[in-house]
Order: structure tokens, then C-alpha cells, then sequence
């Protein structure tokens, strides 16, 4: 009989689930404090609907499914700010700002090998009906508070604007097949295609230097003031170096500028964003722990013009760093494990209710086996000491083990007084 799970997927034991309870919990802390609000979303959707907010880098990836009481294609969740869109899109009264949290998977296919799983765990924000440059600065600050309550301190946001690309697409007068070739050359960071790219272009020096070093452009703040200087000729792209540069500036007042970097050449993976972008990466780690920006036009595919910013943490990269780095809580023992030797077992069910009551975690034994097996059992399994009921004569004297070989011999009295 095959008893195995899918490739893309795994079961997490209880040291790896109390650690990514762990994460969430410190996460879910900072959100709170915020002003973030919880919400639960389901784990699927019509296809045709939810995928209008992620388009095609995805689609292909989504799980499909038919649903048996409409006929319809539905889809397991495939991104958690489209589904999002859409729920606030749904409202009939609109408030805004509006500020969401949510945590749970995201269901995309991969090639199962390794790491790469099909089922990832995501948490993250979304701040809706600000087009203010304050929000992005707002959710790039809640992310790296959150790191910090993680105790996560050598870390750093990369920031850019995507509307630097879309400018580029529209100087170079670019198609959208073009546009994509050019845009996989900048994500390979691939200078010399790109230099071949534009090299019969009827554009001026200055822009072609600048659209050949996009994949170089990296640094800090002084990188973003050299270039408006550089592009002065060029208002749009001026304006959108101008938004990087006051994200900083409010990034500053929060006393965080230090965390941040910018990379004008990583470009974000996904369609709907529309400004300001980041990745969140932590030192000596390859793999991005988090990332999110501005979405201004993604509610409108649904239903009504509403800008929004937002970012999410990878959870199950954020958890390999910090499993790492040994930034994670060591398995918390249980208290008591109740073995009752005696027929009637009133003395467990009565000793485990007050302890219980007391505050301690109590397991019980209710297998048939020998008492060392039993004893045994209870110190694999991670419990702190075993009560013996029965192993003498007189029920009222229990034998507390700490050990296979170790214990004391008490009276109930001297017990319940003693705990």
C-alpha cells in the first residue's frame, strides 16, 4: 500500500510546528500594534476570478480544480494580495485607510525537487486606500520591526520603483514581447545583451548609458541623488527616483534608514505592482526572506480604483535562516505523564485534574504494557517526570521518576503540597 505524500508538499513534526507557531506569533505581535486586523481567507476560489489579479506569471502555476455543485474551474489559493484585492473589492462600504493582515499557504506548482515546494507558507500585510508615499514607508517599517522582534538584527530592504521600467519601456518604444526580452536580460543581470539591445537605437547617449547599467545601479542613497542629476533631462524618470528618495527620508524619521539599499536593477516578479518595490534579505542567506510594494491599479480589476501597498514574509525561508542561525526556541518539555497501575485509576483521573487545574501540562497512559515500557514511553516523548500510581501496596504513596533510574517516593499529601 502507498502510504507517501505528494512531492510537493511535507508534514512539519512538533518541534518544526511549535517553531513556526513561534515565528507567526512574533510576527503577528508587531502587526498588531499597528493596527493590522486579522482576517481569514478561504484556501480556494473561482479561477477565472482570482487569477485576474495575478495574471500569467502564475496562472500556469495555479492548482485547478472543478467545482461539483457549479461545474465551475476553482483554483487553490495562488497569492494572497489578489485574493485579498478581490475580498476588499466585494465590500459594499469601502473605509479606507484599511489595514489587513493575513497568514496561511500559497498553492503554486514547481518542480518538486529539494526545496521547492508546492505548498508555502506566507504572512503578510496589506495597507488599502493610501496613494501617499507615508504607506510604502509604513509597511517597509512594520517588516523591519517585525524582523527585529524576531531578534533578527543583520538585515537589509532593497528598494526600487517600477515605474522606472515602465518609463524605459516607453522611451525605447518597446512592445510588449520586447519589453519582456529586455526585462529577462535586466533580471539575469545580463549588461552585455542589453548593450546589444539598445545599440541601434535612435536614442540619446545619456539614456543608453543609463538603460545599459540598470543591472549595476546599486548602493545607497547618494546612488538615487546621482542619478536625478544624471537624468535631469528626463522628468518621469526623475520623479520616480524622487518617491525612492522620500520612502528614505520617511524611512529616516523612523530611524531605520540603515537597514535600507537600493538595486535598481531587481525588478519584482509580478504585474500589478506600480511603484515603489522591495525585497527583504538577511546576511549570509540566498534566498529573499520577504518582499512587497505598491499595487495601485490591482483593486481595479475587480471593482473600484483603490491604491494599495503592502509585503509579505516567506515563512518557510525566514524559519530555515533562523533554524541556521539558532535564533529558535528548543522544544518545550511537557510536565507529567500519569501511570496508573491500579484497577480503578480514581487516583490518576484525581491527581491529573489538579494538576491541570494548577497550570501543568499532564498526559496519561491508557495502554496495557509493562511499567518500564510505560516509563520509558514517557521520557522519549519529551515529558519532564512520570507519576507511578500502584507500583506498591499503598495507593496513596506515588513514585515521581525524573529518570529511568531516578525518583522519589512521596505520599499524595506531600505531593499536592509540594507542587
Amino acid at each position: 500500500m502507498n502510504i507517501d505524500i505528494p512531492a510537493g508538499v511535507r508534514v512539519y513534526n512538533r518541534r518544526e510546528t511549535l517553531q513556526i507557531n513561534f515565528i507567526e506569533e512574533k510576527i503577528s505581535e508587531i502587526f498588531e500594534r499597528w493596527c493590522y486586523e486579522e482576517i481569514i481567507l478561504p484556501s480556494f476560489e473561482f479561477f477565472n476570478v482570482h487569477s485576474r489579479g495575478f495574471g500569467g506569471e502564475i496562472e500556469n502555476r495555479a492548482f485547478k480544480f472543478i467545482d461539483r455543485n457549479s461545474g465551475e474551474i476553482l483554483t487553490l489559493r495562488a497569492d494572497f494580495t489578489s485574493q485579498i484585492a478581490r475580498y476588499f473589492a466585494s465590500l459594499k462600504k469601502k473605509t479606507v485607510p484599511k489595514r489587513y493582515y493575513y497568514k496561511g499557504n500559497i498553492f503554486r506548482y514547481v518542480i518538486p525537487k529539494a526545496d521547492n515546494l508546492w505548498e508555502r507558507k506566507q504572512m503578510g500585510i496589506e495597507l488599502i486606500g493610501v496613494k501617499e508615499l507615508e504607506a510604502d514607508a509604513e509597511v517597509i517599517a512594520v517588516a523591519v520591526q517585525s524582523l527585529e522582534n524576531l531578534g533578527i538584527k543583520e538585515f537589509q530592504i532593497d528598494i526600487n520603483n517600477v515605474k522606472i521600467f515602465d518609463t524605459v519601456k516607453e522611451l525605447l518604444g518597446l512592445d510588449k514581447s520586447r519589453f519582456i526580452t529586455f526585462m529577462d536580460f535586466v533580471r539575469k543581470r545580463e549588461t552585455y545583451n542589453i548593450e546589444n539591445f539598445v545599440s541601434n537605437m535612435d536614442i540619446d547617449d545619456q539614456l543608453k548609458e543609463f538603460v545599459i547599467s540598470i543591472p549595476e545601479i546599486q548602493g545607497d542613497i547618494t546612488v538615487i541623488q546621482k542619478l536625478k542629476q544624471s537624468l535631469k533631462e528626463y522628468p518621469t524618470l526623475v520623479s520616480s527616483l524622487e518617491s525612492i528618495e522620500k520612502v528614505y527620508s520617511i524611512l529616516s524619521d523612523y530611524g531605520i534608514s540603515d537597514k535600507v539599499v537600493f538595486d535598481i536593477g531587481e525588478p519584482r516578479e509580478f504585474s500589478y505592482y506600480t511603484g515603489i518595490v522591495f525585497e527583504i534579505f538577511v546576511k549570509d542567506y540566498s534566498r529573499p526572506i520577504g518582499h512587497g510594494g505598491r499595487y495601485d491599479s490591482l483593486i481595479s480589476k475587480y471593482d473600484g480604483n483603490i491604491p494599495a501597498t503592502g509585503f509579505a514574509f516567506d515563512l518557510l525561508n525566514l524559519w530555515d535562516y533562523m533554524k541556521q542561525t539558532g535564533k529558535l526556541p528548543v522544544l518545550k518539555s511537557k510536565d507529567f505523564f500519569i501511570i496508573d497501575l491500579t484497577q480503578e485509576k480514581k487516583s490518576a483521573y484525581r491527581i491529573g485534574k489538579i494538576l491541570r487545574e494548577k497550570g501543568y501540562s499532564v498526559g496519561r497512559d491508557i495502554v496495557q504494557r509493562e511499567f518500564k515500557e510505560s516509563l520509558k514511553f514517557a521520557f522519549e516523548e519529551g515529558y519532564s517526570k512520570a507519576i507511578v500510581i500502584g507500583l506498591d501496596s499503598v495507593e496513596k504513596d506515588i513514585y515521581i521518576y525524573s529518570s529511568m533510574d531516578s525518583f522519589e517516593k512521596l505520599n499524595l499529601d506531600e505531593f499536592f503540597r509540594k507542587i
